[in-house]
């Protein structure tokens, strides 16, 4: 049996978003990272995570939060100015590629859950004890990528982590029987000629089909 199905979860806090996959988000344009959010709201992802490298981020996550997507959260939040203009925008949630005291706290004190970036078994812990919702180990497939997960969580059991760096739909299984808590996937969850010509409905077809391999 998974690990994800046989442990309880005990970590503090409430998650940022249901286990599965978070769809990441970095695109050229805000267009074409709408089109690609608008596609991925109408399949079972457990969050749309909008990386600060799209122009005008912050106003993507507040467009889409006003048509009623839900699950939106914003990625690559490096600093405190970002995560204010986050919260402004309405993010669900706050990912990090790196684990930054102030900013973790900034977060922890506006209410918003975050998932800071962390690599070794101190950075987990040390990112625990600051409040994260969950703790993204990255880059994952660069340290042995399930293997690593496991080994990580014998001494850390209740971390509640989540997979990035290069994670392939058809990788995800096996990670999440390795007990993360969910996996995040990039550009392989859509096309990118579908993307730029704004066809929604062509996104949402094609990112339901490739969640099918993600889901073992």
């Amino acid at each position: 049996m998974p690990r994800d199905q046989a442990q309880p979860d005990s970590q503090s806090g409430d998650a940022p978003f249901a286990r599965g996959v978070v769809a990441v988000i970095r695109a050229p344009a805000a267009a074409i990272a709408l089109t690609v959010a608008r596609g991925l709201a109408g399949t079972d992802v457990a969050g749309i995570e909008v990386t600060m490298t799209v122009p005008d981020a912050p106003d993507v996550i507040a467009t889409l939060v006003s048509e009623g997507v839900t699950r939106v959260g914003a990625g690559t939040v490096r600093t405190v100015g970002q995560l204010k203009q986050c919260v402004g925008a309405g993010a669900g949630f706050l990912v990090s590629p790196h684990l930054d005291p102030q900013l973790a706290a900034a977060a922890v004190e506006s209410g918003i859950p975050v998932v800071p970036g962390a690599l070794t078994p101190s950075e987990i812990a040390a990112a625990i004890g600051l409040g994260a919702a969950a703790v993204k180990v990255f880059p994952v497939s660069a340290v042995g990528g399930p293997a690593y997960l496991r080994a990580v969580l014998e001494p850390l059991p209740d971390a509640r982590l989540v997979v990035s760096g290069e994670v392939l739909p058809p990788e995800v299984p096996g990670y999440l029987a390795a007990g993360a808590w969910a996996a995040c996937v990039g550009g392989s969850l859509w096309r990118r000629e579908d993307a730029e010509r704004g066809d929604v409905e062509a996104v949402q077809r094609h990112a339901a089909q490739v969640l099918r391999t993600a889901a073992g």
